[in-house]
């Protein structure tokens, strides 16, 4: 009987196994219905496959059950389908982070009641959390990091009494944090960082008795620190209330916390001194108080967190003498002091009991010598020492320092020579230790580095020979040995290291200069300026494939300039000013817009853009009795009047006749001109002919369309790919009207610069204009930011940076290394464009001022919401037209907007609804994107830099926008911090944080 019944029970959980497999099953399918799967990761899941274990994500029980979805990173789209909700009676996890999801949260996950992991990050969810969510009595784990839920936080999380994992940090949370949420009294993890939070911090949560980590930061809460947060001494391991721009001062309270191991409190406003208390925190590791405003010296008490790793108190105010007894710290690898106003000398054995990694205290005013000891560890990595008072000689045990990788010394008061040992190191890569007092020959190890990219020792009275063995540097990227009384001079180059920038400007270098140079096929920049070189400019130089800067002003150069210089296709800056050169400037490439400065100084130099080479003028010039200048000046004048006469004779009666025979000339004009078919003129040789490029204007091979006219993309029979722009012209224009367009598009033609887009060439019939460009197969920017690539562009900050630094490069060549400078006048995210390698390609530049006559072309100089606003009055157009547009570009890059969305209101545009964001001109980077909320710490910085720049070149008033070189320079300095390289010694995640411009 007991076999029956056992039997019996046996066959009735089969059945229910299978049951329960059937509707899981259907449960599954459904959700896979409602997802967009773009790589078919859940292709297995198939009727046909009815063992739903062994589908893409799902996890089961040993009775078959499943437990467990785990769908992260399979780029699914769309919404979660409500029969998940069939799973609830053994699902206990679900993961669906990193995907593509979107739409408010399915109600349908408010029935998965026994749920203890639920991971929805990295999603486009939006809207309110549910309320009937939180009935999830038994959760354990909840995130919702970085995805986009609005409104405030929800009170229905006091309801979670088991609650021990509490993370929605990297949302768009508003509002105040709710005092009630010091009820959550399991809970372990407190995280709400990365939102839009403001108020103050309630201090009813110094009541979560079992809270081991609060996250607060990078919100806009501006309160200040509730001293109850010190209430959880017997918990609190870390607390991080970076970036939340909390005001006040640090609560000596904190020093109660006996357990914490990491206090964060970072770029905010926090003012006054740093508290004795917080030497009470014997467990503490990590200390970051950077980028406040706090006063005052540092306590002595912090000599007793003998734990201590991390010490960065940069970017603040204070001041006095470092105390002795944070050398005496064992731990401590990371100390971050720069840019302070600390004085007196550095603790003289600092480095001797600490492990040193990093040590900065650059930009201050500390005097006195260079601790010897501090690689006494060994461990030394970075050491930064610039802009102090530093005084004596570079300490010996630095150069034997194996694992220094970056050593900056500069603008201090240093003397004696550069010690030997620096060459062995097999680890440096930077030395810079110009703007000192150093003197003596380079040492000869040094010139044998391994690795060293970058050496710079200018500005030092070195008073030595040139090192010719520098020519044979394995890795020597930069050398500026730049005024430092070298004598004598590299005739003989018989190889080069893998130099980019070679500057020994202001020298006594002579003799001439060595054609070997041309070895050095990966330099940009050669600067040879303020020397005593003689002879002739290799024509070899012009070879370079890369050089874009050649400076060799005042030197006593002579000979003629090669016209091999004009071919060159990277070449933006050649500058012989005062030389003794002599013959005819070329008038192709760059010398066509080359900027008459960089030309002056040189007497016999004539022609090209410099005028016509005139013998009369030359016999002016040269050194004949006085009687001989007045006649041959008197004849000159005499010559001259009556050659304008005549002129003026002959334009008369040429009027006159055009005049009378209009429609007779005109329409000759237009039958030779049909009779002529196309007329192509090529700005560098081209391997195809008219005919191929007009096959090619067709309709599928139209890639842009706008106000200019429309873009094909055309490939070549020999595999070349180029863009063909067909201008918008009217039948009723007159051909003499082309003569115009075609002079305009030549010096468009000449302009040469790798953030502008070539011009190849351009094609004209009797109704037809056709520009040629070279290709860009990643299309426009506007396209990237405003299309479906978006999330790809804006998830790389990085690479935003480089395309706004190439924008602008390219304007700065237009607006101040062309003649005459060429205005943009339609500078906008369409018109830039991007290579294959995201680099940033100024495109249409002058082309609006060609096509304005014609009839298809608005009166409106520009785009609308890039228009400057004195353009509405003045209907004039010039540089700093271009400064602001290029800054609405800025703004987009910043925030992913359009320039005009109904969303401004009243702000009407990106700039003023970013202006009354940041409230006059504060940084606001997390006000004004919050997509970058829960961004590294680093980036955040970086882009509150940028926005700044775009801010000013958004000025009302023209007079107070930058000029394009000032806006190059402005973002030089908002470089990104670049992590680490791999194999590099790496401090910690606290410190990686507070990384710096290097």
């Amino acid at each position: 009987m007991c076999r029956i019944l056992w039997l019996s029970l046996v066959l009735a959980m089969a059945g229910f196994a299978v049951a329960a497999g059937s509707y899981e099953m259907n449960s599954l399918l459904a959700i896979k219905s409602g997802v967009e799967d773009p790589e078919g990761r859940l292709r297995g899941w198939s009727s046909a496959n009815s063992t739903v274990c062994s589908w893409a994500g799902v996890l089961c029980n040993a009775s078959g059950a499943v437990t467990g979805l785990d769908l992260s990173g399979f780029h699914l789209g769309g919404t979660i389908a409500p029969e998940i909700q069939q799973l609830s009676a053994s699902l206990l996890s679900l993961n669906v982070s990193n995907n593509n999801f979107s739409g408010p949260l399915p109600s349908a996950f408010t029935n998965l009641t026994r749920l203890r992991f639920l991971d929805i990050s990295h999603n486009a969810f939006e809207g309110s959390l549910p309320a009937g969510f939180f009935r999830l009595k038994s959760l354990l784990n909840f995130t919702a990091y970085s995805n986009s839920f609005t409104g405030s936080l929800p009170l229905e999380f006091l309801h979670l009494s088991s609650l021990q994992h509490f993370d929605l940090s990297g949302s768009y949370f508003s509002g105040p944090i709710p005092a009630e949420y010091g009820g959550l009294s399991s809970v372990e993890y407190l995280d709400l960082s990365g939102n839009l939070l403001n108020g103050s911090i309630p201090p009813q949560l110094g009541s979560l008795r079992a809270a081991r980590f609060i996250k607060i930061g990078w919100n806009h809460i501006m309160g200040s620190i509730p001293p109850e947060l010190g209430n959880l001494s017997a918990t609190l391991e870390s607390l991080d209330l970076a970036g939340a721009r909390l005001t006040g001062a640090i609560p000596a309270e904190l020093g109660r916390l006996s357990i914490l191991s990491t206090l964060f409190l970072y770029k905010n406003n926090l003012s006054g001194a740093i508290p004795f208390e917080l030497g009470n925190l014997s467990s503490l590791v990590f200390l970051d108080l950077s980028q406040n405003m706090l006063t005052g010296e540092i306590p002595s008490s912090l000599g007793n967190l003998r734990e201590l790793s991390l010490l960065s108190l940069m970017y603040n105010n204070l001041g006095g003498v470092i105390p002795l007894a944070i050398a005496d710290l064992p731990n401590l690898s990371t100390l971050l002091i720069w840019n302070n106003s600390f004085s007196g000398h550095l603790p003289q054995h600092l480095g001797r009991m600490s492990p040193l990694v990093w040590f900065d205290a650059s930009a201050n005013q500390l005097s006195g010598p260079i601790p010897p000891a501090l690689c006494a560890a060994g461990k030394l990595f970075k050491l930064m020492l610039f802009s102090n008072r530093l005084t004596g000689s570079i300490p010996i045990g630095l150069a034997d320092c194996a694992s220094l990788w970056r050593l900056r010394l500069e603008d201090n008061q240093l003397n004696g020579t550069i010690p030997h040992g620096f060459g062995a190191l097999n680890n440096l890569t930077y030395l810079d230790v110009s703007h000192n007092k150093l003197s003596g020959p380079l040492p000869g190890d040094l010139l044998h580095a391994p690795m060293l990219q970058n050496l710079d020792v200018s500005f030092n009275p070195l008073h030595c020979r040139f090192p010719n063995s520098i020519w044979k540097m394995k890795s020597l990227q930069k050398l500026n040995a730049s005024f430092c009384n070298i004598t004598g001079g590299f005739w003989h180059v018989e190889q080069c290291p893998p130099l980019l920038t070679l500057d020994l400007s202001g020298n006594l270098l002579t003799g001439n200069l060595s054609s070997g140079l041309a070895r050095c096929q990966r330099l940009t920049l050669l600067n040879l300026r303020f020397n005593k070189l003689s002879g002739q400019i290799p024509v070899e130089l012009a070879g370079l494939p890369v050089l874009s800067t050649l400076e060799l002003s005042y030197n006593k150069l002579n000979g003629s300039i090669p016209v091999e210089f004009g071919n060159s296709t990277a070449l933006e800056v050649f500058d012989v000013s005062y030389n003794d050169l002599s013959g005819t400037v070329p008038s192709k490439g760059l010398f066509k817009v080359i900027n008459p400065d960089m030309l002056a100084g040189n007497d016999g130099l004539c022609g090209g853009i410099l005028g016509t080479c005139n013998t009369l003028q030359n016999e002016l010039l040269s050194p004949n009795n006085g009687s001989r200048k007045r006649s041959l000046g008197l004849m000159a004048w005499v010559v001259a009047g009556i050659f304008a006469m005549t002129l003026l004779i002959l334009m008369a009666g040429f009027r006159c006749f055009y005049k009378q025979y209009k429609w007779y000339i005109c329409s000759k004009l237009r039958q030779d001109r049909d009779q002529d078919g196309w007329k192509l003129t090529a700005f560098q040789r081209l391997s195809f002919t008219v005919e191929d490029i007009v096959r090619c204007l067709t309709t599928n091979n139209i890639i842009g369309m706008g106000a200019a006219g429309t873009v094909y993309r055309a490939d070549m029979p020999g595999g070349e790919v180029i863009a063909v722009k067909k201008l918008w012209r009217s039948q009723k224009e007159v051909d003499v009207k082309d003569q115009h367009i075609l002079g305009e598009v030549d010096v468009l033609g000449s302009v040469r610069h790798r953030n502008i887009v070539r011009l190849l060439g351009c094609c004209s019939s009797s109704d037809t204009t056709l520009l040629l460009y070279e290709y860009m197969p990643n299309g426009s920017l506007g396209d990237l930011l405003h299309g479906n690539k978006e999330a790809n562009l804006l998830a790389d900050w990085m690479t935003r940076y480089k395309i706004a630094m190439g924008v602008a490069q390219g304007l700065c060549y237009l607006h101040h290394d062309c003649f005459p400078v060429v205005v943009h006048r339609d500078v906008k995210s369409n018109n830039i464009l991007l290579d294959s390698n995201m680099e940033a390609r100024v495109a249409d530049f002058g082309v609006a001022k060609l096509i304005e006559e014609t009839e298809s072309m608005s009166v409106i100089a520009g785009s609308y919401g890039y228009i400057a606003p004195e353009y509405a009055y003045t209907m004039q157009v010039d540089e700093k037209s271009d400064i602001y547009s290029f800054g609405v570009v800025l703004l987009e890059l910043l925030t992913g907007k359009r320039p005009v969305e109904a969303e401004y209101g009243d702000a009407v545009s990106i700039a003023e609804w970013v202006r009354e964001k940041v409230e006059g001109g504060e940084e606001a980077v997390a006000e004004v994107l919050g997509g970058e909320a829960a961004a590294p710490s680093w980036v955040r910085e970086e882009m509150a830099l940028v926005l700044r720049v775009a801010l000013l070149c958004t000025s009302k008033a023209p007079i107070d926008r930058p000029s394009m070189r000032d806006v190059v320079s402005m973002l030089s300095e908002a470089k990104p911090r670049r992590k680490q390289p791999h194999g590099c010694p790496s401090t910690t995640a606290a410190a990686a944080a507070t990384t710096r411009i290097l």
